[in-house]
């Protein structure tokens, strides 16, 4: 990521980098980093807690540029991205942040033709309804903001959640009524693709299964604040979507449970039909393999969920 930054024909720049505990090697990268470029700036976390977070915020608080934009370690952008967002954002004054398209990063390249993969592209009807159904237009490294919009709308990031955060953070800037639009751009952003820290692999433990109650509850509560129940139906989708990806291999009560409760506390109703749900897998399970017994359980969502993707 740093040197296809490095390589861009934009060079009124910085990056800042915030250190969250990294190993030794990664230091003295860092620092060797900070001293061949002066647009570099190194710091060390120095606020509690830890996580990406918490060092996102340090990010914003110091940054100096007009405008801004997250990028992840681990990917690449294209020599253009830099220049075309700047751009395009300064033509588009009327706008707080803008959005472009992305694909992935494999065998080296920026690569376009996941279509499961590619972010920032003006397909749905309702970003908001897509967010709550925890479907994602865009993820944040899609964007670049005007740093000034993000400071007077106090966006910030949560540094509650343990995952979810992008969805959480686009979400607050669509609440908060920043404007945005989707630019008429090629993809200039490759996101690397990591199967072994999947949500399924990663997110089943206590902690995490109390982040995505707290994740979804939050969802819940700020869509109604503005709303009302008009987000209801996409909000439950979400609650399936979060136990079908964790639970996809086998059936987990604890998480199930977390996720009724939670329910209950926002609608009855809506408690009662997944807490249904949950019952009609544990019996077909009885007969069936847990795979088949979720996807008869929840045949009606996953149908809704491909009807949604066949229309993108």
């Amino acid at each position: 990521m740093i040197d296809s930054i490095r390589a861009n024909h934009f060079m009124d720049w910085e990056l800042i980098a915030v250190d969250d505990g990294s190993d030794v090697a990664t230091l003295e990268l860092m620092q060797h980093y900070a001293s061949i470029d002066q647009r570099i700036r190194f710091l060390q976390r120095e606020k509690e807690p830890k996580g990406a977070q918490t060092c996102r915020n340090i990010g914003l608080d110091e940054a100096c540029g007009e405008f801004i934009v997250f990028f992840d370690s681990d990917d690449y952008i294209t020599p253009t991205c830099l220049e075309t967002r700047v751009h395009a954002l300064q033509q588009r004054t009327d706008v707080d942040f803008m959005v472009f398209p992305s694909g992935v990063y494999e065998e080296g390249m920026l690569q376009t033709t996941n279509a499961t993969r590619r972010f920032g592209r003006p397909v749905y009807k309702d970003d908001l309804q897509a967010f709550a159904r925890r479907t994602l237009p865009f993820i944040v490294w899609n964007n670049i903001y005007r740093t000034a919009s993000l400071r007077q709308h106090h966006i910030r990031w949560d540094v509650k959640l343990k995952s979810l955060q992008d969805a959480d953070y686009n979400v607050q800037t669509l609440l908060s009524g920043l404007k945005y639009t989707y630019a008429d751009a090629q993809p200039d952003y490759a996101y690397r693709l990591n199967i072994t820290q999947s949500i399924s692999t990663k997110l089943v433990t206590d902690e995490h299964f109390r982040n995505h109650i707290y994740a979804q509850e939050k969802f819940f509560i700020l869509y109604r604040q503005q709303f009302g129940h008009q987000y209801d139906s996409a909000l439950y989708q979400g609650v399936l979507f979060l136990y079908d990806v964790v639970c996809r291999e086998e059936h987990n009560k604890r998480f199930a449970t977390m996720l009724t409760e939670m329910l209950r506390r926002q609608s009855r109703g809506m408690a009662f039909r997944f807490g249904m749900t949950m019952k009609m897998i544990q019996i077909l399970a009885l007969v069936l393999p847990h795979n088949r017994a979720r996807q008869i359980s929840l045949f009606g969502y996953l149908l809704k969920k491909r009807f949604q993707c066949s229309n993108q």
